[in-house]
């Protein structure tokens, strides 16, 4: 495993000998990607290696199980700075042997609680969205695009595109997932 040091050679590296210089956004001509991706932070799931993204292909947000509730306001903001002009599709990527399958979130809440005794009440609110078993991995996906068509503030044509997938990490494959179940 790196340390920080080396990661710190690598950039290094990377700025000296394949870094282009990018535009500021008042310089930027081209056209903007079109794909909103939420995905998982687990480094087994490399959304950029899976469907060979290059950078300017799509925003991509991960956090913990791929959930869109968490970080919704990031389309938002990408939707309201671009004026509408960049997003298309939504896509919600889960991956199987995601640690939110293993985990509940009251079974969180009590670790935490353990830990960090004296802020129950912080814990208590808290909500992770947990899978709680793969059984319910389409489920999620499902949950997450429903979200996505709550939101009063996200375009029609996004949510009429949005699209939902299974990640197996063994076969490397993409599962879609309907958006009935």
């Amino acid at each position: 495993m790196a340390t920080w040091g080396e990661l710190l050679e690598r950039n290094q590296k990377y700025a000296d000998t394949k870094h282009k210089p990018q535009p500021y956004v008042s310089e930027f001509s081209e056209p903007l990607p079109q794909f909103f991706i939420f995905s998982c932070i687990d480094f087994r799931v490399s959304v950029e290696e899976l469907l060979g993204i290059r950078s300017e292909d799509a925003f991509i947000v991960r956090n913990a199980g791929g959930r869109i509730k968490p970080n919704f306001t990031d389309l938002v903001f990408v939707e309201t700075f671009t004026g509408g002009q960049a997003v298309k599709d939504v896509i919600v990527i889960h991956h199987t042997d995601c640690g939110y399958t293993h985990n509940t979130d009251e079974g969180l809440k009590d670790k935490l609680k353990a830990q960090h005794p004296n802020h129950s009440h912080e814990i208590d609110q808290l909500h992770f969205g947990t899978f709680g078993s793969s059984d319910w991995l389409e489920m999620s996906v499902r949950e997450d695009l429903k979200f996505l068509n709550s939101l009063p503030l996200i375009r029609q044509e996004i949510k009429d595109n949005a699209k939902g997938y299974i990640y197996d990490i063994k076969t490397g494959k993409l599962s879609p997932v309907s958006h009935e179940g």
